[in-house]
């Protein structure tokens, strides 16, 4: 719907704008798909994929902290 949406701001003579709405239907299908299958995979629920992206946002930032704080003393 939402793309639908973004289509419609660009003018069919700006083809660079329609060229970055198309790249980035294509890149939220292809990420959709990448969820799916690792969705699939491991055998997760819906609940349990939302433990999963939490628990990686929160090892990146620990990771992070540790890069920029700890070991370059920013």
């Amino acid at each position: 719907m939402s793309i639908l949406l973004w289509e419609g701001f660009f003018d069919k003579r700006n083809s660079s704008g329609l060229k970055i709405c198309l790249f980035m239907k294509d890149l939220i299908q292809a990420h959709k798909k990448l969820i799916r299958a690792v969705k699939e995979q491991m055998g997760f629920s819906d609940y349990g994929m939302y433990w999963l992206a939490f628990l990686e946002g929160g090892l990146t930032i620990w990771l992070l902290d540790r890069i920029f704080f700890h070991w370059l003393k920013f």
